[in-house]
């Protein structure tokens, strides 16, 4: 029964791995290709797969494309909380988020590459249709934005507006920064001028 077990545990375990790598071969194809040009051919190839492999572990092209999305939410929302569950005060804690943020896409680039493709401040998923889980995911990530701007409007520390505008002001800046690096463009700004830019944008002066 033990041996058993093991066995079933043991597989278990490679058919997560090799899931892993079938979501990260189409990563790289998604995000060069775009959706409707990438054939699943494409990425089964790149996985070392064949395509009748790949449908043993999903159904479709558009379950790969939403297991994505959920795979890396799953990293990105959790890390979000975390940063903002510091004692650090909102303007401090808005610059975090923003390192955060880029670092989170420059650790996953085929992903930020992704993401840019449909829009940094818009529902990720215009392609396919939209799965219910991963818009409430890109909702939840500006709700979380915005509770950041309201708590530094109470403390006199961020602008005052609309909360949730201000969370995808924020978002396009971070999406316009992340997109500059991962074009490797020779307009790129340093971390130091970006922070410098979020201040002016959102940060009440002191003086």
């Amino acid at each position: 029964m033990a041996a058993q077990s093991l066995r079933e545990q043991r597989r278990e375990q490679r058919r997560a791995l090799s899931r892993e790598q079938i979501l990260d071969a189409a990563e790289q194809v998604f995000a060069r290709e775009g959706f409707h040009d990438a054939a699943l051919r494409e990425i089964a190839e790149l996985a070392e797969f064949s395509v009748g492999a790949v449908y043993g572990f999903f159904a479709s092209k558009d379950e790969i494309y939403r297991d994505l999305f959920r795979r890396r939410g799953a990293e990105f929302l959790p890390g979000m909380r975390e940063v903002l569950s510091s004692d650090l005060p909102p303007r401090r804690q808005l610059l975090d988020l923003a390192d955060w943020q880029v670092d989170f896409f420059r650790r996953h680039p085929h992903f930020g590459r992704l993401v840019l493709r449909g829009g940094s401040i818009a529902p990720p998923l215009a392609e396919p249709s939209g799965d219910a889980e991963i818009l409430e995911n890109f909702r939840e990530s500006q709700r979380i934005q915005a509770e950041l701007f309201r708590r530094g409007q109470r403390a006199g520390e961020l602008r005052v507006g609309p909360p949730l505008v201000l969370a995808r002001m924020f978002s396009g800046l971070v999406g316009a920064y992340q997109a500059a690096e991962l074009a490797e463009s020779d307009e790129r700004m340093s971390a130091a001028d970006f922070h410098t830019l979020l201040e002016s944008a959102f940060v009440v002066s002191s003086a």
